[in-house]
């Protein structure tokens, strides 16, 4: 009665039925473009998107981005301060996984394919800055990548307000 779950046989069939699954859904993730994958994906899609593992190669394909992005939010109260809040990134030990999480959120909200995304952001931004917040700006910005050792200088950094929630 008082046995563990994962020391049952019905709980060790379980757990190990879940890993095979998310096992041969990272496989599938990570198979090379073509027909079989374009045919299993969709599937693997379901497990791969709730679990956050839908991570790919491009960063290392042979076209890679050409420029540099980022989010920011601009806080300003009502006494007419402002404070810049950017998204947690670097870190020690186990951070840069949380960090990654955050550029992976940064990527979609910066995107126009994912609007839903801006007003409850800007929301809890406002939430977490405090009383007093009159208004979130969501600031993207961009900068051209140079090649490594070539020799470039990295041109200014741009940068466009987005998206503003006024709360006065």
């Amino acid at each position: 009665m008082g046995e563990r779950f994962e020391a049952s046989v019905a709980g060790r069939v379980l757990m190990t039925a879940i890993t095979a699954v998310l096992v041969a859904a990272v496989l599938v993730w990570n198979m090379p473009p073509g027909r079989p994958r374009d045919a299993v994906r969709p599937a693997a899609a379901h497990v791969i998107y709730p679990i956050g593992l839908d991570q790919d190669w491009a960063l290392f394909a042979p076209d890679p981005r050409a420029f540099s992005v980022g989010v920011y939010a601009r806080i300003t109260y009502a006494d007419g301060r402002t404070r810049i809040r950017v998204p947690p990134h670097n870190g020690h030990l186990l951070l840069p996984y949380r960090s990654y999480r955050w550029q992976k959120y940064v990527e979609r909200l910066r995107a126009d394919d994912y609007q839903g995304l801006w007003e409850p952001t800007a929301r809890w931004i406002a939430q977490e800055a405090g009383s007093g917040v009159r208004k979130v700006e969501l600031v993207r910005t961009f900068r051209d990548a140079v090649i490594p050792g070539s020799g470039e200088k990295r041109g200014d950094r741009g940068e466009f307000s987005f998206y503003t929630l006024d709360l006065s």
